[in-house]
């Protein structure tokens, strides 16, 4: 359809107004005067121009039509025509048209006159235009491009696919040439009938037998009817008439890739003559030069779809350097061809960075980043790996520097928004942060990346409170009668997870995990998984000779099957060791513990600059074992397993060395992806410290947590618990009036001792009020009524 709309266009002169590209979009409204004047000049008509009043030309004035042809001189009517229709001024175009079929009624130009004047009629009139078109004798030489017209309008207005083809059908009986048949060959395939435009096609290559095209158009369209032996022997037989063009051999490789048969594939495209011409690049084409980037990126995505890295790598380097020799040929082009070229050069970089970045080889994905960046400044590709590649590196000041250029580039972009707000926390500037992510959130609050990344951020600020108003916002941009996006889900159940919901977010979870293949389903599994080995967020380094509940009990086996589900391996084993770990039993223990040395034991094999001592935890240890300094760290720290480790070292009675496992993670530079892990440590070695009195250091390790997090309910807790020890009772209930809120109210414990804290303080009716939230929830809690409640009750009426 396409094909015959623009042959159309390029014969008769003239086009539809809302397709219009030629020589009337270059004339501005303010000289279409002028342009309509010289079309009454030409055309010998009165003064006035249809746009506004101009002065006739003289009568001594040469008439163009002393200098024109009859083609030139209806090419000009047709040109004024389409200046009306770009004004949408129809009606003095179709008087254009009637004063041009009037005075080439009888020369060879009347039949390109029909077309242009069937185009502005059927606008308003398609079956005069289609009277119009039949008018056109078949002696013309203009009648193809009458019929394709013709059949634009049946397809196009009609929607009758059977006139489309018909048209081309009464063209090949009129007049059966191998351009007739192969425009109804093109007919055929676009109406979705490829048996018949494949008889078309051979009838035109019986024709001519030389001609590569048609066997290239026999191959597709027996491609599309899964004939695949067939179509490889057309294009065998182009590729052996003519094997110079890249678009046959591109097919036949690519039909050969579609059959799973690689080597073929690969082999047809090294044939080539672009990849094996031994000319200097100088002396080549720039279509040549170009067609050799092509095979090459080709080549590159079949080694890449068969998982073979090394040749895809390969391929693009080449493809690289092919790409940065064309560029260096093109300075005489035009700019936009110049741009285009660079484009495609920043493209080829980009993707090279991005493989080295999987491989963590920064380096060279850093190098690769920028290159693409001399191509082409404004690509945000590039700017937004860069920015995220130097977040990772801990060069904030970099990140900082590439998103704002990114923004400058694209205002609305929203990840660069999202990693601003990431080094704004970073900063410790919550506010900033949390402002860039609310402006956005606003715009759109259906963006569930940003609103994960803000309740995550409003969670480490310690204003969860805030997340409500936004989750309502999402959940109204949700259709009446559409199920929500597994992305919202993720972040209301997150936010529920966080004001120690527990319940609700496992239900919420439970909805985001389908379909499985969305992209928040692992999240929300593993969310789920945690949530069912510790429900309440509560150390299960505490309480360790107490028997599991039923009710924990049935958790655990909730998550068994579960933990089979998580694609990352890593990720699943690190939950396997815990969830030995919360069975609190000596062989539930001693299986968590081969967990955890399993995940630093590949971690080491892995890392290639792994020393001795970063190894030496692969062994399981023994009461008889001695580890290593307690300030020693080298080699890299899998900070995860170090806390698992220590974790389950300190459920098995071995507190000293956990806390030197944990002294490990303390002097780690601590990482934003790994926060959790991290918390759980401090918080870990801080409770170690307290029960040796050891107040100092157990401080300095809640603050870097607190810090991190200011959420962290339980570094609050025992912030508080300090004081407490320290008698300082008022300090206490600061601290544990914080933990208190940020759980919602609804934790049991940090009720009693907060109210416990407030009767020490002399805080009497607080520690009433206290007590009563705590009874509404949990009526049966011990010693809470009976130790603060009536205690506070009788200290209020001395």
């Amino acid at each position: 359809m396409v094909f015959f709309f623009f042959f159309f266009q390029a014969e008769d002169g003239i086009r539809d107004a809302q397709e219009s590209r030629g020589l009337g979009d270059v004339y501005k409204r303010q000289k279409v005067s002028s342009v309509v004047a010289s079309e009454d000049a030409a055309a010998g008509s009165p003064t006035k121009t249809a746009v506004g009043d101009a002065a006739a030309p003289t009568q001594q004035s040469t008439s163009p039509q002393s200098s024109l042809g009859v083609q030139d001189h209806v090419s000009l009517y047709l040109q004024i025509a389409q200046c009306h229709l770009k004004l949408k001024d129809e009606e003095q175009a179709k008087g254009t048209i009637l004063k041009a079929a009037a005075a080439f009624r009888n020369t060879t130009q009347s039949g390109r006159i029909s077309i242009a004047q069937a185009v502005i009629v059927s606008l308003k009139d398609v079956e005069n235009a289609l009277q119009i078109l039949r008018s056109v004798p078949a002696t013309s030489e203009y009648y193809i491009a009458a019929k394709a017209r013709m059949a634009n309008i049946y397809l196009t207005q009609r929607h009758n696919r059977r006139m489309f083809a018909r048209c081309f059908e009464e063209l090949v009986e009129q007049s059966p040439s191998v351009q007739s048949l192969t425009h109804l060959g093109e007919a055929y395939a676009a109406v979705q009938e490829p048996d018949k435009a494949i008889v078309a096609f051979e009838k035109a290559r019986a024709m001519d037998p030389n001609n590569t095209d048609l066997a290239v158009r026999i191959g597709r369209t027996l491609a599309s009817t899964h004939d695949y032996q067939r179509a490889l022997r057309y294009y065998k037989d182009a590729v052996a008439g003519d094997g110079t063009k890249f678009s046959l051999r591109k097919d036949l490789a690519i039909l050969y890739w579609r059959l799973g048969d690689i080597n073929n594939a690969i082999s047809t495209l090294r044939d080539s003559a672009v990849i094996n011409n031994t000319k200097s690049a100088s002396t080549e084409t720039v279509e040549q030069s170009v067609e050799r980037v092509n095979t090459t990126l080709l080549m590159c995505k079949i080694y890449r779809s068969v998982q073979n890295t090394q040749q895809a790598v390969e391929a693009l380097i080449q493809a690289r350097v092919f790409q940065n020799t064309l560029v260096t040929r093109l300075r005489t082009e035009p700019p936009e061809v110049i741009s285009q070229q660079h484009h495609i050069a920043a493209t080829i970089c980009c993707e090279l960075g991005e493989v080295y970045l999987k491989t963590h080889v920064d380096d060279k994905a850093l190098s690769f980043y920028n290159e693409a960046l001399k191509h082409e400044e404004t690509n945000e590709q590039a700017m937004l790996a860069l920015a995220k590649l130097y977040l990772n590196r801990g060069e904030i000041d970099s990140c900082e520097q590439q998103c704002n250029a990114l923004l400058r580039t694209n205002p609305n972009c929203e990840d660069a928004i999202i990693i601003l707000a990431d080094i704004m926390h970073r900063r410790n500037r919550y506010d900033d942060a949390a402002n860039h992510f609310s402006q956005l959130l606003e715009k759109k609050p259906d963006n569930y990346n940003a609103l994960v990344e803000y309740v995550q951020l409003l969670r480490r600020a310690g204003h969860l409170h805030r997340a409500t108003k936004t989750l309502e916002n999402a959940d109204k941009a949700i259709r009446p009668g559409q199920k929500p996006d597994p992305g919202y889900y993720y972040a209301k159940g997150l936010y529920q997870r966080c004001t120690n919901n527990s319940a609700d977010a496992l239900k919420t979870f439970n909805e985001g995990r389908y379909p499985v293949e969305n992209k928040w389903a692992q999240r929300c599994l593993i969310s789920m998984i945690e949530i069912f080995i510790s429900p309440d967020n509560e150390n299960m380094w505490e309480d360790v000779s107490a028997e599991l509940k039923e009710e924990a009990r049935k958790n655990l086996a909730a998550a068994e099957p579960l933990l089979a589900e998580v694609q990352d391996t890593t990720k699943r084993t690190l939950l396997e060791g815990y969830w030995y770990a919360a069975h609190k039993e000596k062989a539930f223990l001693e299986k968590a513990l081969e967990k955890f040395f399993e995940l630093m034991s590949s971690d080491q094999t892995d890392d290639n600059e792994a020393d001795d001592d970063d190894a030496a935890p692969a062994k399981k240890p023994t009461n008889s074992t001695k580890d290593k300094d307690e300030g020693e760290s080298s080699g890299k720290i899998n900070v995860p397993a170090l806390v698992g480790l220590a974790v389950v070292l300190q459920m098995m009675k071995q507190t000293p060395k956990a806390r030197n496992h944990l002294k490990k993670v303390a002097k780690t530079q601590y990482n934003a992806s790994e926060d959790t892990e991290f918390e759980r440590g401090y918080l870990l070695l801080a409770d170690i410290y307290i029960q040796n009195g050891k107040y100092d250091l157990a401080q300095e390790l809640l603050k870097r947590a607190i810090q991190a997090n200011r959420s962290c309910s339980r570094g609050w807790e025992l912030m508080g618990l300090i004081f407490e020890k320290e008698q300082s009772y008022k300090d206490a209930a600061d601290f544990y009036d914080k933990a208190w809120r940020l759980l919602g109210e609804r934790d049991p414990g940090i009720g009693f001792k907060l109210a416990f804290n407030y009767l020490k303080a002399k805080k009497y009716v607080t520690a009433i009020d206290v007590c009563h939230k705590v009874l509404v929830i949990h009526p049966e809690y011990p010693k809470i009524e009976k130790d603060v409640l009536e205690r506070a009750r009788l200290l209020l009426r001395q």
